[in-house]
């Protein structure tokens, strides 16, 4: 008898991580899904057949690094590995939180890295299995007001590059879905505190782009999967001349700020 496939994905909540998870689930892996807030999970995924639900802070690193021993010494092979956790505090650097700025990078950059090392730990003796990780157009090109969202995010994608290169040899595979604005509880809280207008500059994605761009990564296995060919062409084509941001920037952002308001508007609708 063939043993069920099985996946974790780290950051469940949301809007991306349930969708995730129901697509793991429609292809038949067996869950083991992780958050801060299990009953988010709970309550987003009622329709699933008990997964195992662990409740864990990114920024509690003793919690963390116990869930990296228990991913290491795991008996049962995990086939996919997902991290989807992620924050931002929208802000210009010099009034921002110094606390708020650590958060950003541990847990966006310092705990996917942990993570992502344990997983690989626990695939590359197997041989087998693919780490996917949610990253960000935030990764590509920088936003003014999001500069250590930004950072952790240029960080996440070097790192997933580089441990693609350590692991293709050894028959695991790695992948980075870059999405720019997506219709979820951070894109609104961005939406409304201030955070920058260039999410908004095309129509926000919907969680089910991103989720058929998860698939995507599934099957192709490709290092880098971005959910619009458009923003993916505009956004690597300004990250490679930094010096044309500033020229563009103006008519950039007041197109950001008309697409942020007709967003701000549809959340005032009623769903």
């Amino acid at each position: 008898m063939t043993a069920m496939r099985r996946a974790i994905v780290v950051g469940a909540s949301g809007g991306i991580g349930p969708e995730i998870a129901r697509r793991l689930h429609d292809q038949g892996y067996a869950l083991e899904l992780v958050d801060r807030d299990v009953d988010a999970v709970a309550a987003a995924l009622d329709f699933l057949p008990a997964p195992s639900l662990r409740a864990l802070d990114l920024s509690d690193r003793a919690a963390l690094g116990q869930l990296c021993q228990d991913i290491e010494q795991d008996t049962q092979a995990y086939d996919v590995a997902v991290f989807n956790a992620g924050i931002v505090f929208p802000n210009m650097l010099v009034d921002a939180d110094p606390a708020q700025l650590d958060m950003e990078l541990e847990v966006n950059l310092r705990a996917a890295i942990h993570l992502l090392r344990a997983f690989a730990r626990h695939m590359q003796p197997r041989r087998r299995g693919h780490i996917i990780a949610t990253v960000s157009m935030g990764g590509i090109i920088a936003l003014k007001g999001s500069a250590s969202y930004a950072a952790s995010k240029f960080g996440l994608r070097g790192f997933l590059m580089s441990l693609h290169n350590e692991l293709r040899s050894h028959g695991v595979h790695v992948s980075g879905i870059y999405p720019s604005g997506v219709d979820t509880p951070m894109l609104r809280f961005e939406a409304r505190n201030n955070g920058s207008p260039l999410n908004f500059v095309s129509t926000p994605q919907t969680v089910q782009q991103i989720g058929q761009a998860f698939d995507k990564a599934l099957r192709s296995r490709k290092v880098e999967i971005y959910p619009s060919w458009g923003d993916s062409l505009s956004g690597r084509l300004v990250g490679s001349f930094p010096w044309l941001i500033p020229l563009i920037l103006p008519l950039m952002e007041r197109l950001g700020e008309r697409g942020r308001q007709r967003y701000l508007a549809t959340l005032e609708r009623p769903r």
